[in-house]
């Protein structure tokens, strides 16, 4: 009889640490990549002038964080619809193309950022206003959800600006 009841008991802690692993399992698991697409409240955006950019050309990088610590959620692709403005006015024939580059998911949270870059020739003929601002929409699944931030003062805009897809770090 004592040996059916050490049977029971081991079979009830081995059933219990199986069940403290699956729920510590599925703890992990939600904070692993989301499915969730950014929205612009899940992220703050900045713009920097990169220094030593490769030869021959300039690049401004756009930084993705998250707003809070409970943000997980996915970009994927290049910002798009940039505007580029003067003191809130808009700055007329600024082209920029997309990258073609593989445009990989991204999970954001609070200890993963993301970034992008906007990439002009050097030597192009800048554009006759300096930009203040930029506005365009997120490099996540969602059609119209802007973000706005600063440009880096007095940096001008040169030619047909290029978009890199957004990648971890």
């Amino acid at each position: 009889m004592f040996a059916n009841i050490r049977r029971i008991a081991a079979a009830a802690a081995v059933t219990g640490a199986v069940a403290g692993i699956s729920v510590l399992s599925a703890g992990a698991a939600t904070a692993n990549p989301s499915d969730t697409a950014c929205t612009a409240a899940d992220v703050n955006v900045t713009v920097v002038k990169e220094q030593g950019g490769a030869a021959g050309h300039e690049a401004f990088r756009i930084d993705y964080a998250a707003t809070n610590p409970d943000v997980n959620c996915k970009l994927q692709g290049g910002p798009r619809g940039l505007v580029f403005n003067e003191n809130g006015a808009p700055i007329p024939g600024v082209d920029v193309v997309p990258e073609n580059s593989a445009a990989e998911p991204v999970n954001l949270t609070a200890t993963s950022p993301a970034h992008s870059y906007l990439i002009q020739a050097a030597d192009a003929a800048p554009h006759a206003a300096v930009p203040t601002g930029v506005e365009f929409s997120l490099p996540s699944a969602l059609e119209n959800d802007r973000v706005a931030t600063d440009w880096p003062g007095g940096e001008q805009l040169k030619g047909v600006l290029q978009a890199t897809p957004v990648a971890q770090g």
